[in-house]
């Protein structure tokens, strides 16, 4: 009895040696690997985004798992990966929309629809995309929300990309009183929303005056500020607000 216990204890040890050795080689492989993905990410034109570095990482441990399953536990790996698919048909249709998520983020980062540092605009969200993971998009908005977003959703919503111009200004649409002098109210405009922004406006750029034509309450005009960073966006349209209320040529706010 005391031989078949040191025969089972020695073979229960030489699995668990085998499992502790893959692991760590294992661990030290995607150390090295995902060292050198991000280095080459940062250096190419490649896509930024936790979805790839996550898809190497769980095609390594899927592979160690191979490794280790006849030695550890006995099971022959080519039945294990024959009885992973079939079984695979049935979990699918219990993960469609993690499905659905995966394979959305990796079509969202290669067709470059979207980047890491991307400003987007989503139905009533607006931020920076901070990471492309495996099943959704993070952005931040400019007053430091967090927003989570399925890629699916993604995938199936009408999504802007903001251009430079947009992520770089503030718009602010105002009516005029049919009855201004308009070379008056455009020089005041300039003149007050100039002294309220100067802190945040980028003054290599000029504060543009749109105009959009008659409206129901009178001439609409938009004010567009250049700004030097995006997250000035509320604070900068706050003082154009506070520049212009109370003049006597604005119609409504």
């Amino acid at each position: 009895m005391d031989e078949l216990l040191e025969i089972i204890g020695a073979d229960i040890l030489n699995r668990v040696l085998i499992l502790a050795g893959v692991c760590g080689v294992v661990a030290i492989i995607q150390a090295l690997i995902v060292r050198a993905v991000k280095h080459l990410i940062s250096k190419s034109s490649i896509p930024k985004g936790s979805i790839l570095l996550n898809l190497i990482r769980a095609a390594l441990w899927f592979f160690a798992l191979l490794v280790v399953l006849e030695p550890v536990f006995g099971v022959n790996p080519t039945a294990f990966v024959t009885a992973l698919g079939i079984t695979g048909v049935a979990i699918s249709f219990g993960m469609q929309n993690t499905i659905a998520n995966i394979i959305s983020g990796i079509a969202l980062m290669f067709a470059r629809v979207i980047e890491v540092g991307d400003w987007i605009e989503v139905g009533n969200y607006t931020g920076v995309v901070t990471d492309i993971s495996w099943r959704a998009t993070t952005i931040s908005s400019i007053i430091g929300d967090v927003i989570v977003i399925p890629n699916s959703v993604l995938n199936t919503t009408t999504l802007r990309k903001l251009s430079t111009l947009s992520t770089r200004s503030v718009t602010i649409p105002l009516d005029i009183h049919p009855e201004s002098d308009m070379v008056e109210v455009e020089r005041d405009i300039r003149e007050s929303v100039a002294a309220a922004v100067e802190e945040w406006r980028d003054s290599e750029m000029s504060i543009d005056l749109i105009e959009q034509g008659y409206g129901s309450f009178g001439f609409r005009i938009d004010v567009r500020v250049p700004i030097r960073a995006m997250e000035d966006a509320l604070t900068v349209r706050s003082a154009i607000v506070k520049a212009c209320s109370g003049k006597s040529w604005l119609a409504r706010w």
